[in-house]
């Protein structure tokens, strides 16, 4: 390593260890971290599926998540022999919760985004997606389980398990 980034480093560790109290606090305030979750979902409509996937949600403010999803499954009797194909998604929604703070027992998420599906032989097409988020408590656990409906390329209903921060959602 040459002396000019060791004197950088250096520098930078100083100003870190000499920060205002205030400015080393407000990082401790800020909302929850990153959240990953898991989820099932069944969609409705033209292209009928059962998925399950994962994905995380990113705090953007205390009112504001970001959420991206991956989600594999079957869509059911779309081939022209009746049997189910492989199907698959990606989801990016942000949501604005109207309780962020847990002050209420369960919360009232909604949102809009962007949903992509996927087939083997079909183009993928991007699509809108609108949801509604209903988040139960946080148990000891902190899985946080939250239902959410929503319209993007069909109707969908999904169960999803959320890890949930202690005094924020």
């Amino acid at each position: 390593m040459s002396v000019a980034l060791r004197g950088l480093g250096t520098a930078a560790l100083v100003v870190a260890a000499t920060l205002p109290p205030g400015v080393a606090r407000a990082q401790a305030d800020s909302p929850a971290r990153v959240s990953p979750e898991v989820r099932v979902d069944a969609l409705f409509g033209s292209r009928p599926a059962v998925q399950a996937g994962a994905g995380i949600q990113v705090p953007f403010g205390y009112y504001v998540r970001i959420g991206a999803d991956a989600a594999v499954g079957l869509r059911t009797g779309s081939s022209p022999l009746g049997g189910a194909r492989a199907d698959g998604r990606v989801d990016l929604l942000g949501r604005f919760l109207l309780d962020p703070f847990r002050q209420s027992r369960y919360g009232f998420s909604a949102g809009a985004g962007l949903s992509t599906r996927f087939e083997h032989g079909e183009r993928a097409t991007p699509l809108l997606l609108v949801a509604l988020e209903l988040e139960g408590r946080r148990p000891a656990n902190g899985w946080v389980p939250a239902l959410q409906m929503g319209l993007g390329g069909g109707a969908r209903v999904g169960l999803v398990l959320r890890r949930g921060a202690v005094g924020a959602r």
